[in-house]
């Protein structure tokens, strides 16, 4: 066992133990390891960490950026062994939301919309198995967490394969033949040197021995449960292509943002691992029982007798288990990369927005749509009886000059977090929310721009947002811009959303979007 000491940035040092879920990390946090064996390499979320010397010894800097969530930490031999794991609990930062708070908001973003936790980040949290949504990062973490096993499955289930008789017809000669069927028989009277050979009466001494066909029983490997083995390696292996591709693509188009972790640095070792699954599954193929079947398939016969055989049922589930996607349904004990703390907020606020909507006018015909490939851009409509309501999440407004009516910016092209609009027969309002994970008061005076950006220049067709709010984790950072008065006289202001704050979302929506839209209360 290989402890790792971290010394924390007040000084504080702990020992690290392998495959231990260690709390206490937090995001934006300083941390430093020390080197617990020479020619040995720290990598956090398959990032090499940076190098440093710590008191005179060589170790490595540690620090959490935007997230939270449980990160993995390998070390390494300079050759690539991995010597040992471990598990870092990252929190988010205190002053803005508290750990239980955060996981509140990690629950109920997953209920609403399980693909809005999806991110690249190198925190991760516990998943569900159902349903559609995935991701490539989500398609790595499964093949990651299943690859090693499901090869040793397969070297056991090589090791003792499952076999069949195979009845074939042959012809021997006679002295070989021990037992005739009645298929056999008829065919040997229909040739009569043989029968004279039987009776003694073979004529000629130089005439070859007869051959007589018989019934023969061999062992094949080529049956249903190794092709159904084999169909589910090669979707593995087409999986590994398909996600070191989605990897790279990724990559490449990654928000190089002070607020992200860019992916391109813990790029390598994923693709290695994927590259080295393949071929591993590859050298799996070409021995027996794999290389021997005539096609791969999974029927109804090899999934019964793969579940009867352990080995064989060990081995298909964790190439299931690879392959499956999803994040929906009940938790298991598989984790994915999750978004930035921020984005994770900001998506929890468009929830809450939502869920309040739909409390407030159940009347209406609610339906969600996703007008572009990006599972973030989302459009919630409620309509009926002369009113539509739509809520948007990264709402796009083109540029003033290139079209002229619609959802525009007149001076450029803008994306507010939550764009809420209703039309409630000719009455028309706008109201524009932008989710700012920040509390201190030079951050949310400095946040304070963008609501000030959107008040000014947002339009839908030609009117303007009755109001622009920052919605922040937590109030008192700037308490005057959190009352009722100055969002009145100025347009603009401070709304703390929270767990533990959901009425004033509520109160804000009856004010400023028309009353009639809401009915009586």
């Amino acid at each position: 066992m290989v402890a790792l000491r971290c010394i924390d940035q007040a000084n504080v040092s702990r020992e690290l133990l392998p495959d231990v879920t260690v709390p206490g990390f937090r995001e934006l946090g300083t941390y430093f390891f020390i080197a617990p064996l020479d020619g040995v390499d720290l990598y956090i979320d398959e990032a090499p960490a940076e190098a440093v010397q710590v008191g005179g010894q060589s170790g490595w800097r540690w620090t959490p950026g935007f997230y939270a969530g449980v990160v993995v930490a390998e070390l390494l031999s300079h050759s690539g062994q991995r010597l040992a794991e471990y598990r870092l609990d990252v929190a988010p930062e205190g002053s803005k939301l508290g750990e239980g708070v955060f996981h509140t908001l990690l629950e109920e973003l997953r209920a609403f919309d399980p693909a809005l936790l999806l991110g690249t980040e190198a925190a991760q949290a516990s998943i569900g198995v159902s349903g559609e949504v995935t991701s490539p990062l989500l398609a790595y973490a499964r093949l990651r967490r299943n690859g090693d096993a499901l090869q040793a499955a397969l070297r056991a289930v090589m090791d003792h394969p499952l076999t069949r008789l195979q009845c074939d017809r042959a012809l021997v000669p006679a002295h070989h033949v021990r037992r005739l069927d009645v298929a056999s028989a008829v065919r040997l009277l229909r040739h009569p040197a043989t029968v004279a050979y039987l009776n003694d009466d073979a004529g000629e001494l130089n005439e070859k021995t007869p051959l007589i066909e018989v019934t023969q029983s061999t062992d094949t490997v080529d049956n249903p449960a190794n092709r159904a083995l084999v169909a589910v390696m090669l979707s593995v292996r087409l999986r590994c292509q398909h996600v070191a591709d989605a990897l790279a693509v990724l990559a490449r188009v990654d928000e190089k943002a002070g607020t992200r972790t860019p992916l391109q640095p813990r790029l390598a070792r994923k693709l290695a691992y994927l590259d080295g699954l393949s071929k591993a599954l590859a050298r799996l193929l070409k021995g027996a029982p794999f290389a021997l079947t005539t096609r791969a398939e999974v029927t109804a016969a090899g999934l019964n007798a793969i579940s009867a055989h352990p080995a064989y049922a060990r081995a298909y589930r964790f190439a299931w288990s690879s392959l499956r996607g999803g994040v929906a349904g009940d938790l298991v004990d598989e984790q994915t990369w999750l978004s930035p703390t921020w984005e994770i907020y900001e998506r929890w606020c468009f929830a809450q927005v939502v869920q309040c909507l739909r409390k407030q006018r159940p009347d209406l015909s609610w339906t969600t749509h996703y007008p572009t490939t990006r599972n973030d851009c989302i459009r919630v409509v409620g309509a009926g009886d002369g009113v539509q309501m739509e809520a948007w999440l990264q709402r796009r407004f083109r540029a003033g000059d290139s079209t002229p009516t619609g959802f525009r910016g007149i001076s450029a092209e803008l994306h507010p977090d939550i764009v809420i609009t209703v039309d409630d027969r000719g009455v028309r309002r706008m109201l524009v929310l932008d989710a700012k994970y920040r509390t201190s008061r030079i951050n949310v005076l400095d946040a304070m721009r963008s609501a000030h950006l959107y008040q000014d220049a947002l339009r839908w067709d030609e009117a303007r947002p009755v109001c622009s709010l920052l919605l922040v984790p937590g109030g008192g950072g700037a308490p005057w811009l959190e009352a009722p008065e100055f969002h009145a006289a100025h347009q603009v202001g401070v709304l703390p959303l929270a767990p533990d704050t959901r009425l004033g979302l509520s109160v804000a929506l009856e004010r400023w979007l028309p009353t009639s839209a809401f009915g009586a209360f």
